[in-house]
């Protein structure tokens, strides 16, 4: 389910008669802030978050790029799996799996080391002095890059990633048709219409309805005897989804003793 197709079931399950023009985002901040609620207790609701970015350009440009490099600010966690996917023309994730370009993770050591090879030090010049761009947590080592409209690249095949300050550096470059996608493990706190949540699981729907309620009877009705029931109902639901959560562990770890990590 996407995050814009639960906030259409919940606003409809609290709101039967329609949400009040005026409290509209409102609402949807009480879905977000049930989510991100969810997250710090439940911990399975942290291994499941997927961020797609589509490169694009001009005005909707969504990725910074540094000679031969894609930046983009990197998730609130661990990063498990980045691969690449054909965009389309309305940007979505319409690509096959056998679309995906994976990439592997690297120090941003081997990052800056490839782009001098790529680049030789005709292109690439070292500055110990000057920053490297407009802003001053990005390495000095690293210039700004610019690609002419005439260019023409074609989309690698591979390639490899580093985590470095707060952003993700992808090497080679994506193109334009290209989206990033980043599987990870951590806090979210912001949804796009069209991520992805657990909105088909019953028990999520019923958790995000019961906080939407509690918070709307506390903040607008002012009613106290609605919201401390609603809170109570909300806190049995969550409960039983930290007991859910926690015996989908144990009988992973008896099944798959050893689950490894990702590379």
């Amino acid at each position: 389910m996407t995050f814009a197709t639960l906030k259409t079931t919940v606003r409809a399950q609290v709101f039967p008669y329609g949400v009040p023009e005026n409290l509209s985002a409102v609402i949807n901040s009480y879905i977000t802030e049930a989510l991100v609620h969810l997250q710090k207790y439940v911990p399975c609701f942290q291994q499941l978050n997927v961020t797609k970015t589509d490169v694009l350009t001009g005005d909707t440009k969504n990725m910074e790029e540094y000679v031969r490099t894609s930046v983009v600010a990197a998730p609130d966690g661990v990063v498990n799996r980045l691969y690449t996917i054909d965009g389309d023309s309305a940007n979505t994730n319409s690509s096959s799996k056998f679309d995906e370009r994976h990439y592997k993770q690297k120090t941003f050591k081997d990052i800056t080391e490839w782009i001098r090879g790529e680049e030789a030090t005709d292109y690439l010049t070292v500055s110990t002095t000057a920053g490297a761009s407009p802003s001053a947590t990005d390495p000095t080592n690293v210039q700004v890059g610019t690609q002419a409209t005439t260019d023409t690249e074609e989309r690698a095949l591979t390639g490899m990633w580093a985590k470095y300050r707060g952003k993700l550096y992808i090497a080679p470059r994506l193109i334009n048709s290209e989206s990033l996608v980043v599987e990870w493990t951590g806090f979210k706190k912001s949804w796009a219409d069209g991520d992805t949540v657990d909105g088909d699981d019953p028990e999520v729907q019923r958790a995000v309805k019961l906080y939407v309620t509690k918070e709307h009877a506390r903040d607008w009705d002012h009613d106290s005897e609605s919201y401390n029931f609603a809170t109570a109902e909300f806190n049995d639901a969550v409960s039983e989804m930290i007991w859910e959560c926690n015996q989908k562990e144990v009988i992973g770890k008896q099944i798959y003793p050893d689950q490894g990590r990702p590379n």
